[in-house]
């Protein structure tokens, strides 16, 4: 399947990190890529044929925003969960902590995980 649907750079501030080190004390920005893998050939040319990417988005920022992880691991897991649900056959998340690589003075600290519905 090569088919995808990609989402990339959705922005949203979030509590997620380690207690320990007060990463949860206040909400961080978080950078979140979505690639949603499923079957588009033969899609009639209608919205309710596909998945909206706005509700991709509207996904990924209300984990980060409304749920809360020790692990960006966990949260990337979360996400992924979430976009499955919409239909996909597999979906490949990665999650970007801007703030933890400014401290270490890296361009990225992220995770990626993929996951299938199988």
């Amino acid at each position: 399947m090569t088919d995808a649907i990609l989402v990339s750079g959705i922005r949203a501030d979030g509590r997620h990190g380690l207690a320990a080190i007060n990463e949860r004390d206040e909400p961080q920005p978080w950078v979140v890529d979505v690639e949603l893998r499923r079957d588009l050939r033969d899609l009639p040319d209608d919205l309710s044929a596909t998945v909206n990417y706005v509700e991709i988005a509207r996904a990924a920022r209300d984990v980060i925003e409304n749920e809360s992880f020790e692990l960006v691991e966990t949260l990337a897991n979360a996400i992924a969960a979430r976009i499955l649900a919409f239909g996909a056959d597999s979906v490949r998340v990665k999650v970007a902590k801007p703030r933890s690589a400014a401290l270490v003075g890296v361009d990225e600290i992220a995770v990626t995980v993929e996951r299938s519905s199988v």
